[in-house]
């Protein structure tokens, strides 16, 4: 009796033309010393580095990073020609941080950015910081939440300098981010804050209220300070949905 051939599972799919490499998406790959120079931008609007103090060596970066001496020798060039940095030589020497004002061509890769990246980023911006400010209010010391006092303080003299007044309130948040105690929320973080510079100087919006902003931040802090996670969701989020609502309008 002859065997009759397998015809195979009716329910599998046939097979398909095999695909080429086209068919997948592209990809970026970043230059590593682009990496670097991200981390130590961010590192910076974090105030880890206050004007005045010295950077890390560079053996010390490399080994850090994972990366060899020239690739962070040429990140610390790019802060140096944006004005960041001054690099000294000789005994004593290294590289000292002169400005925090960082440049728009520091903060992202982005050329052209679509009109619909602000929507975006502020997404994943909420997404990150009703996580980031729930885990401070339970992970941070009293000391972190003295220090991060003393930014909010620091913004009453700042009304009249929207500018600087954006990147202390930029490094207030990151200072949250940091002290959850999260390192992948915090570098996720500092992702969405250098792309939200970039794509707000091509698509500029006026200054909201400066005291508006001071006063969500006294809010946030005193519901950090309260050690109640669900109070710190819910003071952040009133905070970002008015900072959405001002860039819809």
């Amino acid at each position: 009796m002859p065997v009759e051939q397998d015809k195979g599972d009716p329910a599998e799919p046939q097979p398909q033309d095999s695909p080429t490499a086209e068919d997948f998406p592209a990809i970026e790959l970043p230059r590593a010393a682009d990496a670097v120079t991200a981390a130590l931008v961010d590192g910076l609007r974090a105030g880890v580095a206050p004007i005045g103090s010295t950077l890390p060596r560079d053996v010390e970066l490399a080994a850090h990073f994972g990366v060899s001496r020239l690739v962070v020798r040429d990140a610390l060039d790019r802060l140096r020609r944006a004005g960041l940095i001054d690099i000294r030589s000789g005994p004593g020497g290294g590289a000292f941080v002169r400005s925090l004002s960082i440049p728009t061509g520091l903060l992202t890769s982005l050329e052209q950015p679509e009109a619909n990246e602000i929507r975006s980023l502020l997404e994943a911006r909420r997404a990150i910081e009703t996580t980031t400010a729930p885990l401070a209010a339970v992970r941070a010391t009293v000391d972190e939440l003295d220090l991060l006092a003393s930014l909010v303080d620091a913004l009453s003299t700042l009304h009249d300098d929207p500018q600087s007044f954006i990147e202390l309130d930029v490094r207030f948040h990151l200072r949250i981010a940091a002290l959850a105690k999260n390192e992948h929320l915090e570098r996720f973080l500092g992702a969405v804050f250098r792309d939200l510079g970039a794509v707000r100087t091509r698509y500029p919006s006026e200054y909201g209220s400066m005291r508006t902003a001071e006063a969500y931040q006294r809010d946030t802090l005193e519901a950090l300070r309260s050690r109640d996670p669900e109070r710190a969701s819910e003071s952040i989020d009133q905070h970002l949905r008015g900072l959405e609502e001002h860039f819809r309008a």
